[in-house]
């Protein structure tokens, strides 16, 4: 017969999972791929109508923009989205930092004249965000979760 002090033991050589079983961790990671999956084939059609609508709003850029991201335990990867901006923007925000509306490491401006018209519609339906069902697939990112921070924002 089992007391209550004599209750399931955890062994020494098992990982800290915050708490997380591993029968959890897996299955959440069994959700996010077959939903992404699932995501990524429903919404093949729309990912082929907003890659020609950036093309024609700006034929020179390219289609889709990585950005490397930190994620689980610092590592690095590169988080895929629809490009929203011109090509080029990220060479432009030290000009643009003085204009910056949030305080700390992010940055973010009010009406940013790098957005093309297209990136406008993307980001106010969140659109541009839908690449990242990729990063979900492969394990980058999880469906529920944190937003994976920028390098340079971990540092500030």
């Amino acid at each position: 017969m089992e007391t209550t002090s004599s209750r399931k033991q955890v062994n020494a050589e098992q990982v800290d999972l915050g708490g997380l079983t591993p029968s959890y961790i897996f299955s959440k990671r069994c959700f996010d791929f077959l939903a992404s999956l699932v995501g990524l084939v429903l919404l093949s059609g729309v990912f082929l109508v907003i890659g020609i609508l950036i093309k024609v709003d700006d034929p020179h850029g390219k289609i889709f923009y990585s950005q490397t991201r930190l994620g689980k335990n610092g590592r690095e990867f590169q988080m895929w989205k629809f490009r929203s901006m011109v090509s080029g923007a990220d060479k432009m925000v030290d000009k643009l930092l003085r204009r910056n509306d949030v305080q700390g490491a992010m940055f973010k401006i009010k009406n940013d004249p790098r957005i093309t018209r297209v990136g406008r519609v993307l980001r106010k339906y969140s659109l541009d965000e839908l690449p990242q069902l990729y990063n979900v697939l492969v394990g980058d990112m999880s469906l529920v979760g944190p937003r994976p921070p920028l390098p340079r924002e971990v540092v500030k």
